[in-house]
């Protein structure tokens, strides 16, 4: 192993647990390396392992370890620590505290010249803000990205094309929602990048919807399904979700919602933190799914 970028190829967002395991196992080997920026940048990541399955108090005092080691020898890992310490803060629902975490990152990293950096700075930053104010902050990002020479910044585009049109699919200018989502769609599907394709023809198809293209939406979701399915990918329940409410909208008698949503209660039940911030929605599925 030879630095951050081989630590980082550990990483399943989707398998934190996992992860966690492979960062556990790299850490004797950075402790006798002795090269303290990697090893606490190391940390920083194990954290976030912690944050993402809502393990908040051992995600902070891992971070309390690391702020105690940085040093001006250091300055990559302490932006890797204001980047986690405000992603445990925001998951918790503490934004406010998040937000000067991902503002002072976003100044680091364009100090440091750390783009790819900076510019998850400024999507957190984003995404901790009302849709107004995330767009100026989405667009700033993505202009860093596309100046960067730096590939890993440059992979950041569709993600932020993403992002950016769900703020403005919350302002109501659906056009251009979806002319970004359909750009982020087009970008995945050239790079071979299937699963994160297969959410974005979700997006593209909930937009759809909300223009009030049913029919369209539902023949998008429906291929979406067919092609889940024999790709071996795991059922989705926001998927079965969407197909619900189309297939609510459509009225056809022979085929009704009522299955959809049962589904999708059954998938997305399982998630501890959709029980946690949105019973709302868990409940709503539950009572159209006539459980």
């Amino acid at each position: 192993m030879n630095g951050t970028s081989d630590f980082m190829a550990c990483w399943d967002y989707d398998q934190p647990a996992a992860s966690a395991e492979r960062f556990l196992a790299l850490l004797p080997h950075l402790e006798a390396s002795g090269d303290r920026q990697t090893l606490l940048e190391l940390k920083t990541q194990l954290a976030r392992t912690h944050t993402l399955r809502h393990q908040f108090s051992q995600a902070h005092a891992l971070l309390d370890e690391v702020e105690q080691h940085l040093t001006e020898a250091t300055p990559r890992a302490r932006l890797r620590y204001l980047l986690e310490r405000g992603r445990t803060f925001n998951s918790a629902g503490r934004r406010a505290e998040a937000q000067p975490c991902f503002e002072q990152a976003w100044q680091e990293g364009l100090r440091q010249h750390e783009e790819p950096l900076a510019i998850d700075a400024a999507h957190m930053l984003a995404i901790t803000l009302p849709s107004v104010d995330a767009l100026r902050w989405h667009q700033r990002a993505i202009a860093l990205a596309e100046r960067s020479q730096r590939e890993e910044a440059q992979r950041w585009l569709p993600s932020l094309w993403s992002h950016l049109a769900w703020s403005l699919f919350d302002l109501g200018r659906l056009d251009e929602a979806l002319a970004l989502q359909r750009k982020s769609l087009g970008w995945y599907e050239a790079h071979g990048r299937q699963r994160q394709a297969f959410r974005a023809r979700w997006s593209v198809g909930r937009i759809l919807r909300e223009q009030g293209a049913i029919e369209p939406a539902w023949a998008m979701q429906l291929a979406l399904k067919e092609a889940m399915e024999q790709a071996g990918e795991a059922a989705d329940g926001y998927l079965f979700e969407e197909l619900g409410e189309l297939a609510r909208l459509r009225q056809d008698p022979e085929l009704g919602a009522e299955e959809f949503f049962a589904r999708a209660w059954f998938l997305l039940s399982r998630s501890e933190a959709l029980a946690s911030d949105e019973p709302e929605r868990l409940a709503r599925l539950k009572r159209l799914a006539k459980l």
